[in-house]
């Protein structure tokens, strides 16, 4: 299991690090044997855990929303700069 790091970058790196490794591992796919796509298919799954660290780690990240906002101020604008 991925476990996901503090930054959020560090978990990009990671993604995009192994992603290339995936992509690499693909490299001859017409001549893969039934060993070698098991292999490209774990490399995917496991790539997808990266990818879900990525998630969490970015939602981890942005400020929480708020269900209704304090106040709204566009509905108290005149847009005459009188009162």
């Amino acid at each position: 299991m991925i476990s996901p790091k503090p930054l959020l970058s560090e978990n990009v790196k990671d993604f995009m690090d192994y992603a290339l490794e995936v992509i690499k591992s693909m490299d001859g796919a017409p001549e893969h044997s039934a060993e070698d796509r098991i292999r490209v298919n774990e490399n995917m799954a496991k790539l997808k855990e990266y990818l879900e660290a990525v998630s969490v780690s970015y939602h981890d990240t942005i400020p929480k929303e708020t269900e209704t906002p304090a106040t709204d101020i566009s509905t108290n604008f005149s847009g005459t700069g009188h009162s």
